[in-house]
């Protein structure tokens, strides 16, 4: 039987990762404690101009809203805030990497037990957090394999991935690398595109995953930009460049294999994913794509209720919340099952 996970915030907490309400301030505490001046100046900017938020989505969201208001700046000053607002929200993302890197040596047994024990081959996370804790635990049991495992080609062998992990909002482990990693000189790159098609991997993060040897598309040289969609209400699946929307190929090619897997699955998990009303591209995913008679089963705390509530509204007739609630009782509760 094909299984698709689907893992929000709640699944990554007890890793030592935030929910999306306790972001805000947690990450502004970080960046006024880092060595990083750039980052002090740009979380103290930012809690000037925007106030202390603890959600982060809503602090996304009036920082897209304040740009947007100042897309056609009529004074200096209008431009000179852009400008500032637009270099400390790039810091913002880049400070959220660094932190989940510090995050990420804590321990994660949940994530453990449903990589050993859970976790079947043929099976396909589908995750809206960051975090690469769970590709670590799935690598270390022999379940996922970083060359196709992302379900993009990363590695420049074919070597098979057992399970499938499709972050749908972007990782902290990939980067965009700008102008194919050129330091200067001749462009000898696509005209029409400066960040490329695929996402490259740094040597750190390989290393973190359990990958001391690797031959593919990793970290050389050059400028590179966070890949993350950002939790703002209002999510763009694509960069606006004086080239375009670019990377929007790459994001939709991911949303295309979350469908494709859905669709094929005898089962559904929802673990620790509130399906809030801003993420309407995933709410359409989640309610449109699986088969009706497709088992969904919720694992989202006090929300779990209501989102079986809305399957079964939706049309679904197997539909089941965990009692226990929380994923690690569910992780507890399943890994004797499975």
């Amino acid at each position: 039987m094909a299984c698709v996970y689907v893992f929000g915030a709640g699944a990554s907490r007890d890793a030592g990762y935030p929910l999306a309400s306790e972001m805000g301030s947690a990450l502004f505490k970080y960046m006024l404690k880092s060595e990083d001046a750039l980052f002090r100046k740009s979380a103290k900017f930012l809690l000037d101009t925007f106030g202390e938020s603890s959600n982060i989505e809503d602090l996304i969201s009036e920082i897209q809203s304040r740009i947007k208001k100042l897309e056609n700046p009529r004074t200096a000053d209008e431009r000179d805030q852009r400008t500032g607002i637009g270099i400390s929200s790039d810091r913002l993302s880049r400070a959220l990497i660094k932190w989940f890197r510090e995050i990420r040596k804590h321990p994660a047994p949940n994530y453990a037990i449903f990589a050993d024990r859970i976790v079947q081959p043929r099976d396909v996370i589908i995750t809206f957090n960051y975090d690469d804790s769970l590709e670590r635990e799935l690598k270390r049991s022999g379940k996922w394999d970083i060359s196709r495992g992302y379900g993009i080609p990363l590695g420049d062998n074919d070597a098979a991935s057992e399970t499938l992990v499709l972050k749908l909002h972007g990782s902290v482990n990939w980067m965009i690398s700008l102008f194919a990693g050129t330091p200067g000189g001749t462009l000898l790159v696509n005209p029409a595109s400066s960040m490329g098609n695929l996402p490259i991997i740094h040597r750190t993060d390989l290393e973190f995953l359990g990958y001391e040897t690797f031959s593919g598309r990793s970290y050389q040289n050059g400028g590179v930009l966070p890949c993350l969609i950002l939790p703002g209400r209002n999510k763009e699946f694509f960069y606006d460049t004086t080239f375009g929307h670019e990377f929007e190929d790459f994001w939709d090619h991911l949303w295309s294999r979350a469908i494709e897997a859905l669709r094929a699955a005898d089962k559904v998990v929802i673990c620790g994913y509130s399906l809030p009303g801003a993420d309407q591209r995933a709410r359409d995913l989640l309610f449109r794509r699986p088969r009706r008679e497709t088992e969904i089963e919720i694992v989202s705390g006090n929300q779990s209720a209501r989102i079986a509530g809305e399957f079964r509204r939706a049309g679904f007739s197997r539909v089941s919340a965990f009692s226990g609630e929380y994923f690690a009782a569910w992780c507890r509760a399943n890994q004797s099952t499975q």
